[in-house]
């Protein structure tokens, strides 16, 4: 059987990834474009840090993280299945088109690691 603590090392890990992905945005200055909407730059020093608290409470490995973070992947893997099937709205990340097809990626991995979580969630319960 695999063990409980696997879903909050890869979870952890995943969320520091996404904070330094963040980091390098704010550190470059890359423009974001969401639609019609610019992300500014500052939003991503305030993400980089709330995801990397996140991240680093993951690998304390407490029965709390793990609901939070099941229900924060449920949340993105929605965001994902909404771009792609209601709005289809373009990103652009410093002059690089995100295609459609990379949101049915994220929507799959995010639902993924959301179950996982329940479901590691579900067994810690006593």
């Amino acid at each position: 059987m695999m063990n409980k603590n696997y879903y909050t090392i890869v979870s952890s890990i995943l969320f520091i990834l996404v904070a330094l992905l963040h980091l390098v945005r704010a550190l470059m200055g890359w423009d974001v474009a969401i639609g019609d909407y610019m992300l500014p730059v500052g939003r991503s020093w305030v993400v980089f840090g709330i995801i990397l608290c996140l991240g680093a409470w993951g690998i304390r490995g407490s029965k709390g993280y793990i609901a939070i973070s099941a229900i924060l992947f449920a949340l993105v893997a929605l965001l994902h299945l909404y771009r792609v099937l209601v709005t289809e709205t373009i990103i652009i990340i410093d002059s690089f088109v995100v295609p459609l097809s990379a949101s049915w990626v994220g929507f799959v991995i995010s639902t993924a690691l959301s179950a996982w979580g329940f479901l590691t969630y579900k067994a810690k319960t006593p």
